[in-house]
């Protein structure tokens, strides 16, 4: 009967809800706790850390262009859009005017790969980093020197018409390609 009388004399206690209490400061503790660490931690790594290469795989893009071009006759078609016969001849070509040539680090090959390689399928910049394993400004280097050295072969490649034949025969004899070009002004 006594307990009964204490039961009734002292207040009820929700322990739930005191549970819940005490879980949320502790929660709130150790928000506050994982805020301030960190930022202390990277500040104080910033200050005093050494920077880290960031492309340190040993695949690179120049084992994995060697790997294509030695390869079966169809990758090289499938991951640079041209024949192998085709790009040798295409990389011979741009290095005989020495428009590209090799340099320390990144051979002519490998220039015109990334470039190919851009091109033919689209990728992303920092999937290129990652695959070729050079820095954003290497692979934009490579592919603005590859499209510089692509547009000095105009004057090798592209002829102009003349006032006495404003149509090349190939394309004034062939059925396929006339009908479109006929009208064309230059």
């Amino acid at each position: 009967m006594l307990a009964m009388l204490v039961l009734h004399v002292r207040p009820s206690v929700d322990v739930d809800a005191l549970v819940r209490e005490i879980l949320c400061e502790e929660n709130a503790l150790f928000l506050a706790i994982d805020e301030v660490i960190p930022d202390e931690i990277f500040e104080s790594n910033e200050e005093h850390s050494v920077p880290r290469p960031m492309h340190t795989s040993s695949h690179t893009g120049h084992i994995w262009i060697n790997e294509v071009l030695q390869g079966h006759e169809r990758r090289c078609y499938n991951v640079f859009r041209l024949h192998l016969t085709t790009f040798m001849r295409f990389r011979d070509e741009l290095m005989e005017g020495d428009p590209i040539h090799d340099s320390h680090y990144v051979k002519a090959t490998e220039k015109l790969t990334i470039f190919m390689y851009a091109m033919g399928h689209g990728v992303a910049s920092g999937a290129m980093c990652e695959h070729f394993q050079h820095s954003s400004e290497t692979i934009s280097k490579h592919v603005r020197k590859v499209t510089k050295a692509l547009a000095s072969l105009r004057f090798n490649y592209i002829k102009l018409p003349s006032l006495t034949d404003p149509v090349h025969p190939r394309i004034r004899h062939d059925d396929r390609f006339y009908p479109y070009f006929k009208n064309l002004l230059m």
